[in-house]
């Protein structure tokens, strides 16, 4: 099997802030999900990734994983287990407006005239990172994609390697939560 993991070393996706993980989840509606008790990780030989965070998603995935059921095995497994982690910057724009303006008139009476608008505008550009973590299961009988889940936040640096491992938690927590599909 292709391996599936590949990231930028020593970033970690799970430098974001908790509350704003998004997740999604897709799988093949036609997979008998709960003939699935085993599973391997993909080869990750020569992939572009940290030690330090590939054992957070792995430890992570694993116990997700062996809290639905399923248990890891170093041979003959139903599914593997692959992952990939990606960084893409992001900007946003804001403009704000700092007028003044002036003008005069009578009241209801028809007659008015002259208004002026003197202000200026400033842009600001917000400049951020963002991480996601992907996580696909592959029959192994097969070898195809079965299942997957991804999970994006914003990428803070200043985070605690305890802070940033809760982030990939809560993550994979996320992504289990309606896994196997249907339950």
């Amino acid at each position: 099997m292709r391996t599936k993991a590949i990231a930028i070393a020593g970033v970690g996706f799970l430098l974001g802030a908790c509350s704003g993980i998004s997740v999604t989840t897709d799988y093949d509606p036609t997979v008998d999900f709960t003939s699935y008790a085993t599973y391997t990780w993909m080869d990750t030989e020569g992939d572009d990734i940290d030690n330090i965070t590939d054992s957070r998603i792995r430890n992570s995935v694993e116990a997700g994983l062996a809290a639905k059921g399923l248990s890891k095995v170093t041979s003959n497994p139903d599914v593997a287990i692959g992952y990939q982690v990606t960084t893409a910057e992001r900007r946003s724009y804001n403009t704000v407006n700092a007028g003044w303006g002036g003008g005069y008139g009578y009241g209801g009476y028809g007659w008015g005239g002259y208004g002026m608008n003197m202000g200026t505008s400033t842009t600001y550009e917000n400049v951020w990172q963002e991480g996601t973590l992907l996580v696909g299961m592959f029959d192994a009988g097969t070898q195809n994609l079965v299942w997957t889940g991804t999970a994006t936040t914003d990428l803070d640096g200043s985070r605690s390697p305890e802070e940033r491992q809760e982030i990939v938690d809560q993550a994979v927590t996320k992504m289990l939560k309606n896994y196997p599909p249907g339950s």
